[in-house]
């Protein structure tokens, strides 16, 4: 996948442009607050229909102006994808048409994305991790997307349930509504493991590249409800007995407290979590060789390589661990974009250079 040309209007702070990247990897350089991760969001944008950084589109409106507006020629097939945010709406077609699902977007343009808050998720609580998994699960199977709708439906239909009181609810519906959930939770399950074990056969090797030496990675799903190799029905069947057994407990809370909605994504360097023990850099270098993982995984499992967009990819990294990040992107296969404050020599001999000044793209000529 190839994004031939990116037209911008009215995007953050991004001025009227239309940037012509080249075909392997772009490296974009500026001073901060100059809008190179507000290309970064662009670019994440055209794919997932959502920012990493706001839920709200007007938040991506250039102040001062009603609506922004985004449109990328992408290959192969000179697909041409069109956004347009307005009111808190957001418009898009693809090849002139709209589109029903943001999901059709990611057929057309997979990206995998490092965001500047990315390595804080391997600190913070389990909500991240399981989203940056679950964003994953999707981005290998789109298809994955309806299933994490549906279980997020069904959760929040059992929870506004549980919201009633406990000697007036519909006991037919809440037990309706709880084995619909316990399904599609066991299949939601099933679909993390299979993209967790995908991204830990492929990050040992990317990781060790990148850091010089091998950091004893290790991944791993946390789940006090299913056991790794229960069958989908056992799977059903164990979190079922669970909402009967924490029934009382989850009315005086008012929320279902089984489930993968609990659950956590375990992740460890040298025999430690990571979470309290690594270094800055450890968990910025570990989030690089994950992303690149999901590129590569992608490849190996639809044919055609992600676009692949690394935010302010050197900081806190040291001399040794930037080579090695240089040496992997170089090797990769398909289009990438970085973004960095500072020149990396390797990057320059191998990359189509931009500046980012005020709003403005511009080549560095050659």
């Amino acid at each position: 996948m190839l994004i031939k040309s990116l037209e911008l209007r009215n995007f953050r702070n991004l001025e009227a442009q239309i940037f012509n990247p080249g075909p392997g990897i772009n490296l974009i350089l500026g001073d901060n607050g100059q809008g190179k991760t507000n290309l970064v969001e662009a670019i994440s944008f055209l794919s997932w229909m959502r920012s990493f950084r706001t839920s709200r589109s007007v938040e991506m409106i250039k102040s001062g102006q009603d609506a922004a507006w985004l449109s990328a020629r992408i290959d192969p097939g000179g697909r041409q994808m069109e956004v347009q945010l307005a009111g808190g709406m957001r418009k898009v077609r693809i090849d002139g048409h709209p589109i029903k699902a943001a999901r059709d977007c990611l057929d057309i343009l997979a990206v995998a994305c490092l965001s500047p808050d990315d390595p804080a998720i391997l600190e913070g609580g389990p909500s991240g991790r399981r989203q940056l998994l679950d964003r994953f699960m999707v981005m290998r199977r789109p298809t994955m997307g309806i299933l994490l709708s549906t279980f997020e439906r069904l959760l929040k239909e059992r929870n506004a349930l549980l919201k009633a009181d406990a000697g007036a609810y519909d006991h037919k519906l809440l037990e309706a509504v709880s084995e619909a959930l316990a399904k599609s939770a066991a299949e939601l399950l099933a679909a993390r493991f299979e993209a967790l074990d995908s991204i830990a056969n492929r990050l040992p090797d990317i990781l060790a590249q990148m850091a010089g030496n091998d950091l004893g990675v290790e991944v791993g799903y946390q789940s006090k409800w299913f056991p790794k190799d229960a069958s989908l029905s056992r799977a059903q069947n164990l979190l079922l007995q669970a909402f009967h057994q924490r029934r009382d407990a989850d009315f005086a809370l008012g929320y279902t407290t089984a489930g993968p909605q609990a659950d956590d994504m375990e992740v460890g360097l040298l025999g430690l979590p990571t979470r309290g023990h690594a270094s800055r850099g450890q968990k910025k270098v570990l989030m690089l060789a994950w992303k690149v993982s999901e590129a590569l995984e992608y490849q190996s499992l639809t044919g055609q390589t992600p676009v692949l967009v690394l935010d302010d990819a050197f900081a806190d990294l040291d001399a040794s661990r930037q080579a090695g990040v240089v040496t992997c992107l170089c090797d990769y296969a398909g289009q990438s974009f970085i973004t960095s404050a500072v020149a990396d020599s390797g990057v320059l001999a191998n990359a189509s250079v931009f500046f980012a000044k005020q709003g403005l793209l511009s080549a560095m000529e050659a």
